[in-house]
């Protein structure tokens, strides 16, 4: 009762002063803090937290300070702290450990990056954000590694796969609710994401395939049914978001999906998508008007081309240790890209392999591909084995890589504080799925 009268107190006196954050950390500090009380129960509840908030990052409906000193470090000390030897029971004793070939690009994406960024201190090439970008990059590293280990069973993964599937599902509907900036690039009131709508693209055309595996692994009608809504919620929004390499990137994960998979189940559910997004007029109407659409901010397949060019040329000129992680667009002009400053700098190489390589160099680009194609090997093997606890989540994990991948062909979303801990999350999800089915025979399948 006590700390209900400090929290309401606290929370009403800081308002009425005018102090609207601290009056919200009173209200949610609570409720912050249970939750990370829950997650010392063991791995499977702290991966879970993360990745039942991570969808919010990504729709920018958490503030970005607490994004960065709050969310990611503190969620990086509770799986450090659940995965070690000394927690009560026997979880943490039964830690996996990375193969040798998942360390070695790991490793190289380190050194990479210390060199870069070292590359960058020393030709003057830093900027205010350049350190937050840094940290980030480490950070995901560490949630690579993190999500890669820490699961134990199959079960664990399937559990972190449908906490960001339904909370994705649920905070594309609350953003809907909310009302937008006036001005501000938004989807049906408040969805939007400071990173622009292709970042908000990428979680949701991950959160599909994601979703497409979870309807794939259950035999409940019921589950498939809650599913499929949830597919039908993403896939709309994603359409409205209007990214074009999104579109593209679920477009080729769907396709890996029907070459890989001769179920009649998942030609049902993707031919029923289609005619959802053909028949329902204002759907199509975004659809067909964005297909040949370009503008100042938004570069035409011409204006990809000379950022391809001076991604190419940055590389070229310091093809071992980059220019330092997200800093290809401060350093083109450096190298004779058109315009000016404070408006080029918003424009990144548009394709996520050529920024690593332009970013971290040839070390840092080897390590990125190697772990990134290795590990889309391993969940492909996993979905021929057709193991029947196994597969489908496998397969919704490696059409999320393809969907990450196919659209970072024509962008470059992973400088965004969500969407490079989704990616991370994806690789680490991936290894452990891969560890697991490779580790014994399935256990029987766990109708969720």
């Amino acid at each position: 009762m006590a700390s209900e009268v400090v929290c309401i107190g606290g929370f009403a006196t800081l308002l009425g002063i005018g102090s609207m954050r601290l009056a919200l950390f009173f209200l949610v500090g609570p409720f912050q803090i249970l939750a990370w009380f829950v997650a010392l129960r063991g791995s499977t509840y702290a991966l879970a937290l993360f990745a039942a908030l991570l969808p919010s990052v990504g729709l920018e409906l958490l503030p970005v300070p607490y994004v960065r000193y709050v969310y990611l470090p503190v969620t990086i000390l509770l799986l450090l702290v659940v995965t070690r030897d000394f927690l009560i029971g026997d979880e943490g004793l039964r830690r996996a450990r990375l193969a040798i070939h998942d360390k070695i690009p790991l490793a190289l994406l380190g050194l990479s990056l210390a060199l870069s960024t070292l590359s960058a201190v020393a030709n003057g090439w830093t900027r205010p954000d350049f350190w937050h970008q840094v940290v980030l990059f480490a950070e995901a590293m560490v949630l690579l590694y993190l999500f890669a280990v820490a699961p134990i069973t199959v079960a664990g993964v399937r559990a972190v796969i449908l906490a960001f599937s339904l909370t994705l599902s649920a905070g594309v509907l609350v953003s809907w609710l909310v009302p937008g900036v006036s001005g501000s690039e938004a989807v049906l009131g408040g969805i939007t994401s400071k990173g622009g709508l292709n970042v908000l693209g990428t979680f949701l055309s991950c959160g599909a395939a994601l979703l497409l595996g979870v309807f794939l692994q259950t035999d409940r009608a019921s589950t498939r049914i809650a599913a499929l809504l949830c597919m039908v919620v993403v896939l709309s929004t994603l359409v409205l978001t209007r990214s074009r390499g999104a579109w593209f990137g679920f477009g080729v994960a769907a396709v890996y999906a029907l070459l890989r998979v001769r179920s009649g189940w998942l030609w049902t559910v993707l031919v029923f998508a289609a005619f959802l997004l053909l028949g329902v007029g204002p759907l199509r109407a975004v659809l067909l008007s964005r297909v040949g659409d370009t503008s100042e901010g938004d570069p035409s397949f011409l204006g990809r081309l000379l950022l391809w060019y001076y991604g190419w040329m940055v590389f070229k000129a310091n093809w071992l240790l980059g220019v330092g992680f997200d800093n290809f667009r401060y350093v083109k002009h450096f190298y004779g890209y058109p315009g000016q400053v404070w408006w080029i700098i918003r424009f990144h190489t548009h394709n996520i392999f050529l920024e690593m390589l332009a970013d971290l160099g040839i070390v840092g680009f080897l390590g990125f591909c190697w772990l990134y194609v290795r590990t889309w090997f391993r969940l492909d093997r996993v979905v021929r084995t057709r193991l029947p606890d196994h597969w489908a989540l496998a397969l919704g994990l490696g059409a999320a890589l393809v969907a990450y991948a196919a659209h970072g062909l024509f962008d470059f979303v992973a400088f965004h504080h969500g969407a490079l801990p989704l990616l991370a999350v994806l690789l680490g999800l991936g290894i452990s799925l891969s560890r697991l089915s490779a580790s014994g025979p399935a256990r029987p399948a766990n109708n969720v």
